[in-house]
């Protein structure tokens, strides 16, 4: 009985201490991974707000403080306390550029922040740099950050290119020999020949761009921050600092970029946050985020505003039985990466036929290829249409075109309605892999390449162009482009 009684004690006390120590691991290891998570981010922000005081009248800026300074007197549940401080609140309101606003940004991450004008964009930006402070909330930043806010912002207008160069320099901690081992790289990217010893006041804003984009790149900052900057040079320019930007990206530095040029947002960022007045309204693919961008751009009332073009659409022919049954028994959309719009009007189901008349996604280069969409209706559309974008390896837009740009209209749909689509797009691209999307959508306010999107379905394929080495050669370039030959003589 002893015996049994001493085993079963030696039981329970080897049961607990391997239950304990697993425990233990446990919460080391979480607590490991939560330290290596933080580690990683470059940039936290938790609940930022930055709000602006409107006064009513110019005399309540000096009549609205005293008032509050004499409140702060009193109890703050006092009568005085309350009447002060109701009074001073009367000579002001206050507009919120920010609220609430919570992201993270990871070593080496490339975020986009889109929004219309007056969303909060240049204003999140700038507490970011700390250029402001915040009204509520905090940010925390990991790393040194060099921003293009404004053009020009940093640079004194009376000293000239070099100068500002070693200002510049100086304010982010290097010493003067680190700044003249880089003068003559930086000097060579902003490429403005003998200004480079003339006054920055006499600048254009194309040189002023380029001389703050090269300041702000050869610093080798942790986290680049640009603010629209780039909109301002030259296409050749562009060119050279989105190479930059790339191989910097390579290198581990962290990007915010902020522009209106959407393509750009797309080609460039991992992901991208859209803010609609102060708020971060969504996080995610940047695809998503353009998509969703255009809907915001057109106001949900966008279909509504359409219907008084509506017109009478003749009888759609009979559904093609045969057709949708091949559409659904190899129907690639389960296969995307991602899926968004409001679905009253969706793409059901599609399927990809390649030359040969597979279902197949291996084309060959310059071989017409057919994509059947069946369309289904859940509500009256009255002006739909739909189309197509193309992705080459690098994420950068090969081809985007639907009915409304090749002038094909689609007559509006009824409830419960269902319609098949076909496009035939000749693969007149480089060899190589290639993803695309899929959508449907109505018209938007920001012209014809835009829409109000009802559904969308992103990151299918791959498509694999292949060409035949006996017949048609590859080329240099994204896309293979009309051409003749003519040998005179």
């Amino acid at each position: 009985m002893i015996v049994a009684i001493a085993t079963l004690g030696l039981t329970f006390t080897l049961t607990l201490t391997f239950i304990l120590t697993s425990l233990s691991l446990s919460l080391s290891l979480s607590l490991s991974l939560s330290l290596s998570l933080m580690s990683d981010a470059i940039i936290t922000v938790e609940n930022l707000t930055k709000a602006y005081r409107i006064w009513e009248h110019p005399s309540a800026r000096l009549k609205s403080p005293l008032l509050e300074t004499a409140a702060r007197v009193f109890p703050q549940a006092s009568a005085p306390y309350r009447a002060l401080a109701g009074r001073a609140a009367r000579g002001y309101r206050d507009f919120y550029a920010l609220r609430d606003v919570s992201f993270t940004v990871r070593r080496g991450e490339a975020t986009g922040i889109i929004g219309r004008n007056g969303s909060g964009k240049s204003t999140l930006l700038q507490l970011i740099a700390g250029t402001l402070t915040p009204t509520g909330g905090r940010v925390a930043v990991n790393g040194r950050v060099s921003a293009l806010l404004e053009l020009g912002s940093g640079f004194n207008p009376d000293f000239t290119g070099r100068e500002n160069v070693f200002i510049s320099g100086s304010i982010v901690g290097f010493t003067m020999r680190e700044i003249e081992s880089r003068f003559d790289e930086i000097a060579a990217f902003a490429d403005i020949g003998d200004f480079i010893e003339q006054p920055v006041k006499t600048y254009s804003n194309g040189m002023m761009v380029r001389l703050a984009f090269a300041v702000a790149t050869a610093t080798q900052p942790d986290i680049l921050i640009v603010d629209e900057a780039l909109s301002v040079g030259d296409v050749f320019f562009q060119q050279k600092c989105f190479a930059r930007i790339r191989a910097m990206l390579a290198d581990g530095t962290s990007l915010l970029f902020v522009s209106h040029d959407i393509g750009a947002v797309q080609n460039l960022c991992d992901r991208a946050l859209l803010l609609k007045e102060g708020a971060v309204v969504f996080a995610g693919p940047p695809e998503e985020a353009a998509s969703r961008y255009y809907a915001i751009s057109s106001g949900a009332a966008a279909p509504a505003a359409n219907a008084a073009r509506r017109t009478v659409a003749p009888p759609p022919a009979p559904a093609l039985t045969e057709l949708k049954a091949e559409i659904l028994a190899h129907n690639i959309l389960p296969k995307a990466r991602s899926r968004h719009g409001i679905h009253e009007l969706e793409v059901a189901a599609a399927c990809f036929v390649n030359e040969c008349g597979l279902h197949s996604l291996s084309v060959e280069m310059l071989q017409t290829v057919q994509i059947h969409l069946l369309l289904r209706a859940n509500r009256e559309i009255p002006d739909p249409s739909a189309g197509l974008h193309l992705f080459d390896r690098m994420n950068n837009v090969v081809f985007a075109a639907g009915t409304r740009q090749l002038h094909t209209p689609l007559h509006s749909f009824q409830a419960g309605e269902e319609r098949i689509l076909t496009f035939r797009l000749t693969m007149a691209v480089q060899p190589g892999p290639y993803t695309f999307s899929l959508g449907c959508s109505e018209p938007s306010l920001d012209g014809p390449n835009h829409g109000f999107v009802q559904d969308r379905h992103e990151g299918l394929g791959p498509i694999e162009v292949r060409y035949d080495a006996v017949g048609t050669w590859p080329f240099y370039g994204i896309a293979r482009l009309p051409m003749e030959v003519a040998v005179v003589g």
